[in-house]
């Protein structure tokens, strides 16, 4: 998806888009499909828009995040028109095609969570005809996909800089061009504006920008929060209607790749951007950039304010955690620009220094009204450093300007828990240096996305697996063996996974417990490759009593410690928790035996959930001939997916 910025004075910040509801009319018609093709129902025609379904010649199939349901019994049209929406709601609906013939039924959950009946009225090797109803979709009219927070991507406030998704929004065929807001933000830009309606009051937000697929817009300080009803008109057209929440205060942080999550975009007092080469200093104000402290009475929703002022709700007085610790907050507010946020900080002198250490805004009771990101920290500023990255940020400074960069990761992985096999596992990949900057900064730890050493991040996951990127070229190593308690094997290059893999298993120390063990790559090197020689320790596991019961285990979301015995100088321990769709990662040093999650991860997490715990080796770099950077390491999982509840 595009991402636009504004060029925005000396601070040179960020607008950008992204999330859900639904409507409420219905439309009806018929629509004749050809093999291979895909159809929207609940935008008919209106071009742009994603398919729900597509057809493959015997099957319909879901596209995009619409679900499909086979609805038995005799089928034609008394079947369909039997079908009514409460029942189309309590389907079970699913993600694999189904098959179709001449007066087949099946119901549709569609991208923008509507419900639609689809009667088969006619059909051959070439094409097939449906009949349709789609509950709350309007024939012809716009259609909202998602309405979220421009950088978060997440909940909305008054006030906010946010994007709304769909299609048939504006005028087909116009490009993003940001509205100058020294002149003032339009209502009404390339056919199309926003209606929002909460607790009786209706706003109409200006935008920045619009074209058919997005729309880039503020949402006025006047608008009540609670649910909010969103309405786009283009050419007289409606679109339906879609349900928000309005957050008094949910603050978005500008992330520096646009995913709303990874490095922060934060600038130093001369605007200078802060990056892994420029790192933030304990004590040092910085400045984070991005959209949702709530209401802005005192500024203008439409043009530039020359002195902007503070924005702020009482009842959820707001705290910035740095690696955990509270900066001194000595601004927020408005930048001067409609929807655009400043926060002024200070760091605090005890955070832990790292590339990636954490960062989000909570209220008094750590209740979490920010999206989590993180920032590079070093004690003497300049190229950050941290013991979880296999490639350094100094070694991603300077090969990210090479053509290709030609790279090797050695691992030992017991990737699904305690009682899966593991591999030992050799890639050898060559990329651009522009891709090899993007996948280098999101390596460390194989988490999603990145944190440092003693930060804890919310709303990220621990990868099972090193999935290496998709535009790699393998290189050629030659012959490989693996050495470790299991004995001396040969590491085949395994063709479809594009790397050299030999499944591993009890005889290779990766049971639970970890028995340790010593494991080492040999090779003599090929066409791309020379040849290696590289190895690691797992000394004996780190044991959990607290997370060993088999009974679901109570977690306060008031903070928890966890402990542990055996903490090895050369292990780190990633403890993940889920439930529902809130989730954490921290990183801790297992010599330490303790470590203690903070609230600001585990207020999001309610009711049964999980906590899973990883123990694995500092990556450790190697030098291969033919490769510009190398490292090797290794991991377990001791425990897996054990069921918890959080209260």
């Amino acid at each position: 998806m595009s991402r636009y910025r504004p060029c925005l004075a000396p601070a040179s910040t960020l607008l950008a888009f992204l999330l859900p509801m639904s409507g409420l009319a219905d439309v009806s018609a018929s629509i004749s499909l050809s093999a291979g093709v895909g159809f929207n129902l609940d935008a008919g025609s209106t071009p742009g828009c994603t398919p729900d379904i597509s057809w493959n010649g015997t099957q319909v199939g879901p596209a995009g995040t619409a679900m499909v349901y086979a609805v038995a019994g005799a089928g034609g049209s008394a079947e369909y028109d039997s079908l009514t929406l409460p029942i189309l709601q309590s389907l079970s609906y699913q993600l694999v095609p189904v098959g179709v013939g001449v007066s087949s039924v099946f119901a549709v959950k569609t991208n923008t969570g509507d419900y639609a009946k689809v009667l088969v009225t006619a059909a051959s090797s070439s094409s097939i005809t449906l009949q349709y109803t789609t509950y709350g979709a309007t024939a012809g009219a716009p259609v909202i996909l998602k309405v979220v927070n421009n950088y978060s991507y997440s909940k909305i406030a008054p006030g906010t800089l946010f994007t709304i998704l769909g299609c048939g929004l504006a005028t087909p065929g116009i490009t993003a061009l940001l509205q100058d807001p020294g002149k003032g933000l339009p209502l009404t830009l390339n056919g199309t504006s926003i209606s929002v309606t909460a607790g009786g009051v209706t706003t109409q937000p200006p935008l920045y920008y619009a074209t058919a697929t997005e729309i880039g817009a503020v949402l006025p300080s006047a608008t009540p929060a609670g649910t909010a009803n969103v309405t786009v008109t283009y050419n007289s057209q409606v679109s339906s209607t879609t349900a928000i929440g309005v957050w008094p205060t949910a603050f978005g942080f500008d992330s520096y790749d646009a995913s709303g999550s990874g490095m922060a975009v934060a600038t130093d007092l001369n605007y200078k951007l802060i990056t892994p080469t420029y790192s933030a200093m304990p004590g040092q104000v910085i400045t984070f950039w991005g959209s949702g402290l709530g209401a802005d009475p005192q500024d203008s929703d439409t043009t530039f304010t020359a002195n902007p002022h503070p924005v702020s709700v009482p009842q959820f007085p707001l705290q910035v955690l740095i690696g955990g610790i509270p900066a001194t907050i000595l601004y927020q507010g408005s930048s001067g620009y409609p929807g655009l946020n400043q926060i002024n900080v200070r760091i605090s002198q005890a955070v832990p220094p790292g590339c990636a250490v954490s960062v989000v805004a909570v209220n008094a009771d750590y209740q979490v009204i920010s999206n989590s990101v993180t920032l590079p920290i070093s004690a003497p500023g300049g190229i950050c450093t941290d013991p979880l990255l296999g490639i350094t940020a100094a070694q991603q400074a300077s090969l990210s300007g090479k053509d290709t960069v030609h790279v090797g990761i050695l691992a030992v992985e017991q990737a699904n828990g305690p009682f899966a096999e593991g591999a030992a596992v050799g890639d050898f990949f060559a990329m651009s240096g522009s891709l090899f900057n993007i996948w280098a900064a999101n390596q460390n730890d194989y988490g999603t996305p990145p944190v440092s050493l003693g930060s804890c991040l919310g709303g990220a996951s621990i990868n099972d697996l090193w999935l290496p990127v998709a535009s790699q070229t393998p290189l050629d190593a030659g012959a490989l063996s693996f050495n470790g308690p299991g004995g001396s094997r040969p590491l085949p290059f395994q063709a479809g996974l594009a790397e050299y893999q030999l499944l591993l298993g009890f005889q290779d120390g990766l049971w639970n417990p970890l028995t340790g063990g010593t494991y080492s790559f040999t090779g003599t090197g090929g066409k791309d490759v020379g040849a290696l020689s590289a190895g690691l320790k797992f000394v004996v596991q780190e044991g959990f009593p607290s997370l060993s019961s088999e009974a679901p285990i109570a977690i306060s979301t008031t903070g928890l410690t966890i402990n542990w015995t055996g903490g090895s100088a050369s292990h780190y321990i990633t403890i993940a928790g889920t439930s529902g769709p809130a989730s954490f990662v921290c990183n801790a040093p297992a010599s330490a035996g303790t470590f203690a999650i903070p609230p600001s991860v585990l207020v999001p997490l309610s009711g049964a959930g999980t906590v899973s715990v990883r123990i694995a080796t500092y990556p450790q770099p190697v030098t291969i001939p033919g490769l510009d950077a190398a490292y090797i390491f290794g991991y377990v999982t001791p425990l897996s997916s054990v069921a918890v509840t959080y209260n």
